[in-house]
């Protein structure tokens, strides 16, 4: 009896099971995949760094723009955020995409208290890589609201100034385009990995 004859359950059984991992691996991969389910220009700006130096959207094209509106008196969702970026941002440095391929814009929305030091300040508290990162603002408090609506977020300012705002953070491909927006710590599932698998989608395109 040939050696295949002999074992030719086992042989069939260790195929099926190689064919069932093959699937298995293909499918976890094809659901790991993020989701780009928006492609919509995005709004332009220019706006106002750190330094004083002026950024638009234009002037940044060529990279993939993660874009999060915030304010540094913000007693809730921004710094859990910000720092869940940070995260994302020292696994992109790892990969060596951050700065390079990849921007990291954080735009506020409360222009008035929100000053150059009082940014610099907020900032500070995180492990913040100025290399690829830039904490923006326009000094209109109105104007900034209208750019957040051109990004399809939403913003209300009580009586005691604090805001009622999306807790979104926006991905922008290198040309242009909205092309997902992700709730951040807001969400507890929430995840510096997910941020950067968004990252590398639209890098790699």
């Amino acid at each position: 009896m040939s050696f295949a004859r002999k074992h030719a359950f086992k042989i069939a059984v260790l195929a099926l099971c190689a064919a069932m991992g093959i699937y298995l691996y293909l499918s976890s991969t094809k659901e790991a995949a993020p989701n780009l389910d928006q492609n919509y220009k995005a709004p332009g700006f220019e706006l106002t760094d750190l330094d004083g130096n002026k950024v638009s959207l234009e002037n940044t094209n060529g990279k993939v723009r993660v874009i999060y509106f915030f304010y540094a008196n913000c007693p809730d969702v921004c710094p859990p955020t910000t720092f869940l970026m940070s995260q994302a941002q020292n696994k992109l440095k790892e990969q060596g995409t951050f700065g390079k391929d990849v921007e990291f814009l954080s735009i506020t929305f409360d222009p008035v208290r929100d000053t150059p030091e009082a940014m610099r300040k907020f900032a500070g508290k995180f492990d913040i890589d100025s290399n690829g990162w830039k904490f923006l603002r326009e000094d209109s408090e109105e104007q900034t609201k209208e750019l957040m609506k051109g990004f399809g977020l939403g913003l209300i300012k009580d009586n005691n100034g604090y805001f009622t705002h999306a807790d979104a953070i926006t991905f922008v491909d290198r040309q242009g385009s909205v092309r997902k927006a992700m709730i951040g710590a807001k969400d507890e599932t929430q995840n510096a990995d997910n941020i950067v698998k968004v990252v590398n989608a639209l890098v790699d395109q």
